[in-house]
């Protein structure tokens, strides 16, 4: 049996014929007119059926609104507040308070390499951190707390830290 050794084209496989693009015309056109149509009839579908403009059910309406007297101002005008000179009312920022020690909550997790992590994020800010834990009746729970501060304006100023890298916190007050 003889064989044909003669060098074959370089493609393997035989060429296939170019498909024809179909174009989406006619389903850009059915949907933009079934749109339009949608359009202008569901609305009218929609809207409440009116009886008669003139029924009693409107009358009655109006006449309890024009009927509404509003006399609170003149009895608030006429009335006297006397305020107790009692000293529950004294401004508590005059007063440092010393016996207390601020602390700011930044997350609490049930996993500890969740807070371990925050903590680590929150050195790279700068910030002194340590984590609390202690248990409850559903598990343990791993409190990520930075402080303590020793006054109101440091740890304004870590709060504003926190916030600029996204960072919740809750401030906590404790005595020392």
């Amino acid at each position: 049996m003889a064989q044909d050794y003669t060098k074959k084209s370089a493609t393997r496989y035989p060429k296939q014929k170019a498909t024809e693009v179909k174009s989406s015309r006619p389903a850009f056109f059915s949907g933009l007119i079934i749109g339009a149509l949608c359009m202008y009839f569901v609305p009218i579908m929609l809207e409440p059926k009116l009886e008669d403009p003139n029924s009693p059910v409107e009358s009655t309406e109006e006449s309890k609104l024009s009927a509404l007297k509003f006399d609170f101002y003149t009895l608030l005008k006429d009335s006297e507040i006397i305020v107790p000179d009692s000293g529950q009312f004294t401004n508590s920022e005059s007063k440092p308070e010393k016996d207390y020690a601020y602390l700011l909550q930044v997350g609490s997790f049930r996993n500890p390499r969740d807070a371990e992590g925050l903590k680590v994020q929150l050195l790279l800010l700068n910030l002194s951190a340590e984590i609390e834990t202690f248990s409850l009746d559903t598990g343990t729970v791993h409190r990520v707390l930075v402080g303590p501060f020793a006054n109101t304006s440091k740890m304004a100023s870590a709060q504003v830290k926190l916030a600029e890298n996204r960072i919740n916190s809750l401030l906590l007050k404790r005595k020392l």
